[in-house]
Formats: C-alpha cells, sequence, structure tokens
C-alpha cells in the first residue's frame, strides 16, 4: 500500500513551507467566514524567520529541558498561526515557571529574604506556591540579586518584560513586531534562563546556607568562610546579609542555627556596602514601628552581634518614609501605574519637609524612587504625579545629588536607561541639579552625564573620565 505523503512528519527543512501553507490557508478561512484578518495575524513572510532560526536557538537545550518546555511548544504554534502577541505571552510564561523552579530548588526562603524588605508581607512568604504572589518584576529582580540570573540576564529579561507588558496580547498591537524580534527574545530567554543553572559564587552562597541550617559550626570554620567572602559579587553578599538577617530575627528557627549566624554575621558585615548596612538599622526600627516586639529585639540582638550600632536609627519618619518609597515603587512598578503613582507620590511629599531633610538612612532608597519615577518607563511617566516628583526634586541637596550620580552604577536604573526616553529625562534631572549642586565637583559630573551620549547613557558607569570625576569626589 503507498503510504500518504501527507501524514509523514516534517522535517526541519519541510516545517517552514507548511507553516506558511497554512497560514495562507487561514487567511483564506477567516475570508471565507467574512472575519476580519488585517492587523490580526502577522504576514506569513514575518513568520519565516521564526522557523528558519527556531532549530538554532533550540539547539542549546537538553532533551529533558526540551520535553519539559510546554510554553514553548504553545509559543511555535502561535508563531505559526500568527499570534506573536500570544506567541510573546506564552514564552514570558515558559520562562517565569523556569524561573520559579529554579528558586524553588536553589532556597526558596533565601530568595523571600533577598527581595521582599517589608517585614509583614515578608511572613506570609513560605513555601513554593507562594512565588505566585510575586509580581513578574520581584521575580526577576530577586533572581538577578541571588545571583540565579546573572547582570546581562536581567537587564535583557527586564526589557522583555517590558515589551510583553506593552506588546502582548492585552493590546492589539502584535504587528509591531517582527519574526527576528521574537526569535531573539525566545533565544534570550532560552541562553539566560531556561538553559542555564546557577554557577560559581551562587553555589558558594547556597552551600554556607544549607550549613547554617543543618551543621554545627565552630570557630576553627570561620576563617575560612570569611576568606572567600570577598570574592562575592556585591549585590550577592548584600543579599547574604538579608537572608541571615531573616534567619536570625524569625522567631521559629532553632538555637543552633542563631549561633552558627552569631559566628558568621560579622564577615559577611565586614564585605557589605554602607547602603546594605544603613539596611539593616532601618529593619529594625520598620520592625519596631510595626509593633512585631520580638522580631524587632532580634533585629537589634543582630546589629549588636555585628558591631554595627552606628547604623540604627530611632527617628520613625525614616521607616515612615520606607514603607512610603516601597509602597510608591510597588505603584511604579505595577501594570496600571500611571493611575496609581499619585496617592502615594502625594503621601511621600508630605513626608519630605521643605527642607529636604531627609533622614540619612533612606538618602539611597528614596533618590533612587523619586528618580526611577521620574524618568519613568519607556512608554512615559506618571504625569499626575509628575508634580510630587519635581517638587521632590528641587528639595535634593548636595548628599541626594552625590546618591543621584551613582544611580548609573545601580542595575535597576541602568537597565532602565536602554530606554533614550527615560534616558533623556534623566539628562533633564541631571540639568536641573546643576543649579541645585553647591559643591563644584557634583557641578562638573552633572555637567558630563548632561552632555553624554544619549544611546550610550546605560554604560557611562565603564566611561573612563566619568570613573575619574567620580573618583575626584570620593564616591
Amino acid at each position: 500500500m503507498d503510504t500518504d505523503v501527507s501524514m509523514e512528519p516534517y522535517s526541519r527543512i519541510e516545517i517552514a513551507p507548511a507553516v506558511e501553507a497554512f497560514g495562507t490557508q487561514l487567511d483564506s478561512y477567516l475570508d471565507l467566514e467574512g472575519l476580519p484578518k488585517d492587523d490580526i495575524l502577522v504576514p506569513v513572510d514575518r513568520r519565516r524567520p521564526v522557523f528558519q532560526n527556531m532549530s538554532t536557538v533550540l539547539g542549546v537545550l537538553t532533551d529533558d529541558q526540551k520535553a519539559a518546555a510546554v510554553y514553548i511548544s504553545k509559543f511555535a504554534a502561535a508563531c505559526a498561526v500568527g499570534l506573536f502577541d500570544a506567541a510573546l505571552n506564552y514564552l514570558w510564561n515558559e520562562t517565569v515557571r523556569n524561573l520559579r523552579q529554579k528558586v524553588t530548588q536553589f532556597d526558596l526562603a533565601y530568595f523571600f529574604d533577598s527581595v521582599v524588605n517589608d517585614p509583614n508581607r515578608r511572613s506570609k512568604l513560605r513555601v513554593e506556591a507562594d512565588l505566585e504572589k510575586l509580581d513578574d518584576w520581584e521575580l526577576i529582580r530577586g533572581c538577578h540579586t541571588t545571583g540565579i540570573i546573572t547582570e546581562n540576564g536581567f537587564r535583557h529579561l527586564d526589557y522583555v518584560r517590558n515589551m510583553r507588558n506593552h506588546a502582548s496580547a492585552a493590546h492589539p498591537n502584535q504587528n509591531e513586531i517582527t519574526g527576528l524580534q521574537i526569535i531573539s527574545w525566545l533565544e534570550t530567554c532560552i541562553v539566560e534562563v531556561i538553559a542555564k543553572d546557577p554557577a560559581g559564587p551562587v553555589i558558594e552562597v547556597r552551600r554556607l546556607l544549607n550549613s547554617l541550617r543543618t551543621e554545627q559550626l565552630s570557630d576553627t570554620e570561620v576563617p575560612l568562610i570569611a576568606t572567600r567572602l570577598p570574592s562575592l559579587p556585591e549585590e550577592l553578599s548584600e543579599s547574604l546579609l538579608r537572608a541571615i538577617l531573616g534567619m536570625y530575627t524569625d522567631t521559629s528557627v532553632d538555637t543552633q542555627v542563631k549561633d552558627n549566624i552569631k559566628l558568621v554575621a560579622p564577615s559577611v558585615w565586614a564585605v557589605v556596602s554602607v547602603g546594605a548596612r544603613r539596611e539593616v538599622g532601618l529593619h529594625q526600627a520598620t520592625l519596631a514601628v510595626n509593633g512585631e516586639a520580638s522580631r524587632a529585639k532580634l533585629a537589634r540582638e543582630f546589629i549588636e552581634i555585628v558591631d554595627g550600632t552606628e547604623f540604627l536609627t530611632k527617628e520613625t519618619r525614616a521607616a515612615e518614609m520606607s514603607t512610603a518609597l516601597d509602597n510608591l515603587m510597588m505603584a511604579h512598578r505595577g501594570w496600571h501605574n500611571f493611575y496609581t503613582e499619585p496617592a502615594p507620590a502625594r503621601l511621600l511629599s508630605r513626608l519630605v519637609p521643605k527642607s529636604g531633610d531627609v533622614p540619612r538612612t533612606v538618602w539611597a532608597k528614596y533618590v533612587k524612587t523619586v528618580t526611577m519615577c521620574r524618568i519613568g518607563n519607556g512608554y512615559g511617566i506618571s504625569w499626575a504625579a509628575r508634580d510630587h516628583y519635581d517638587d521632590l526634586i528641587t528639595r535634593f541637596s548636595d548628599g541626594h545629588i552625590r546618591e543621584f550620580i551613582n544611580l548609573v552604577h545601580d542595575s535597576e536604573v541602568a537597565s532602565r536607561l536602554q530606554f533614550l526616553p527615560c534616558a533623556d529625562r534623566y539628562q533633564e534631572l541631571a540639568a536641573t541639579l546643576i543649579t541645585r549642586a553647591v559643591n563644584p565637583r557634583l557641578t562638573e559630573m552633572l555637567r558630563f552625564i548632561k552632555k553624554y551620549q544619549k544611546n550610550r547613557l546605560e554604560n557611562i558607569a565603564s566611561n573612563g573620565q566619568y570613573r575619574q570625576l567620580r573618583k575626584t569626589l570620593g564616591i
């Protein structure tokens, strides 16, 4: 009996023409039924690059990784039909699913301690299912902070997330996405997440956390641990500090674990930034203000252990400002940020006196939050909140301006500067602050930022002249 050729499996060479034929037939069917087809499906010729490159992109995955990637199959099906916006949604779903899996397999408690600053909210996050309570930006930011994804991976994923929010099936604009873009995003998500496992210093942190929880450490083991800590990336060491602080202030944690933390905490404290140390002092104040007396007491003990009493604060305004800044940033990163930002922005504005005298413990957080909200995202800013941001920025002193200049070293801000409108607004702020700065060296740096090539502003921190100017300021 002759074999029916139409029933034979497609080879990689045959699949692209088959997709084109299917697309043509689908267009004909929509015509036949009198349904609209214009601006509904991506033209067939723009789908071709996806399947011409799909095999190469998928080639980095193992057979097991492919077998588990259900949403990649849906991605391919959506591309074949010509629904690139739906394909982008499926791709993001697979990426999020994979990130959650990696977090669970790595260290769930460590992740929650690293990404959630609000003690009350953190207390409600315990098990794998609680990962669904995090926004996508929290998930990828947390994965970056804990080293599960790289700096480069974070920037790329943040871009894909932004595109998913504004060019996915939630909006009727799939024709704005090209075949080369969608296959490029697939490659990014595969290379940076789906096919990659944590390695290097990240594994060292995982081993240390496991030892703290399961073993009984002695004084003789501390020097070996201490010698490894300086080699950790800055964000990873700060994440480790948050994790051991979270463990120590957990009232359900065994005494043995707390004893282990007492041994290693001073060594961790020695390698983190001043900003991270201030964050610990602020965390203790926040616990106290929220009425969590037992945990606040444990946080105070932790600060004593690391000899960090200089970073304590009794100013309830600092704690209130921290909460207000968290709420504002949550609104800013949320889905309807243009509409939800004004209320928390108004509250923050009331907490800052006309003199601009902000508690030193929240300087970095304050300047970063106000600046990120003011430069907005690639689609604009919250105009209803803009006056509040401009008013707050007019209260910046030299200390705040130093923090503003340092923002180009912050991975989240640098990622935002990929978008030219954001880079433009950042330079506008630099121009505004020139008239506020008292220190002439600050003025010189602001002028340098203002004149820097806009489409390369995200990488200004690596510029030799910028580094030299920053060195003269001692920052």
